[in-house]
């Protein structure tokens, strides 16, 4: 697929060709061989159709009488997103999470290696967290055209953060994840995705917060006697 092709492509369907990757993944542990799109779609929680409009973007999948290959597919989609070579990434702030980001395995598994970390704090500087060595902020520019780096995390503090992103896309970074509960803007030859866990868990609280309270009044409304009858403790009386 042309790179003028792919811009016509949904940035849903792209997050939803990840989530069947994962899926394929799974089913290639476990021994599948072949999967029916009807099967896959129930897995993924959307519809055959869906699926099938998702994939028919990209090209030809499957048989109709087999189903898909489900390795074979995995690595195709993998090819599409261009994470089947491993892409050199940053990372900036070497704090709890960025520690905790750095130990994640999960992203060497998806094709993403962290290469060098950045920070400001002279305690950090110079010394090697996790198999990385940490650089001053300062040293970017050479640093990243060393590495080949064009892929950043973010996990600093908030102040100064859109003057770093705006280095970070002037040394040819194109991809920024964005951990920092601060909203930054990015020139159009660079990508932003925000990540802001404490929202995450704000809309969590209040969807589990309402499903509790929807509990109740059904339970309620079970409980309340109907129009005409007498009331539990008359019934006693």
């Amino acid at each position: 697929m042309s790179a003028k092709e792919q811009k016509h492509v949904s940035l849903q369907t792209v997050e939803r060709l990840s989530v069947y990757r994962k899926v394929l993944e799974e089913l290639d542990h476990d021994g599948t061989e072949y999967v029916h799109s009807h099967e896959l779609a129930a897995l993924v929680g959307v519809t055959p159709a869906q699926l099938r409009r998702d994939l028919a973007s990209f090209g030809t999948f499957g048989n109709i009488s087999r189903g898909y290959n489900v390795y074979e597919m995995s690595r195709t989609i993998s090819r599409i997103l261009g994470t089947n070579e491993t892409q050199n990434v940053a990372l900036f702030g070497v704090g709890d999470l960025g520690r905790a980001l750095l130990s994640y395995r999960g992203f060497e598994e998806r094709g993403f290696h962290i290469t060098v970390a950045f920070d400001v704090d002279s305690g950090k500087v110079g010394r090697v967290f996790a198999g990385r060595r940490c650089y001053h902020v300062d040293h970017l520019e050479e640093v990243l055209r060393e590495f080949d780096v064009h892929m950043a995390i973010l996990a600093t503090r908030p102040e100064g953060l859109q003057a770093l992103v705006d280095r970070v896309c002037a040394a040819g970074v194109t991809g920024v994840l964005n951990f920092v509960p601060k909203r930054v803007s990015v020139p159009d030859a660079c990508h932003v995705e925000e990540s802001d866990i404490a929202s995450q868990l704000e809309l969590l609280s209040f969807l589990s917060r309402s499903e509790a309270q929807d509990t109740d009044a059904a339970a309620g409304e079970e409980s309340s006697p109907a129009p005409g009858e007498p009331a539990p403790e008359e019934m006693t009386a």
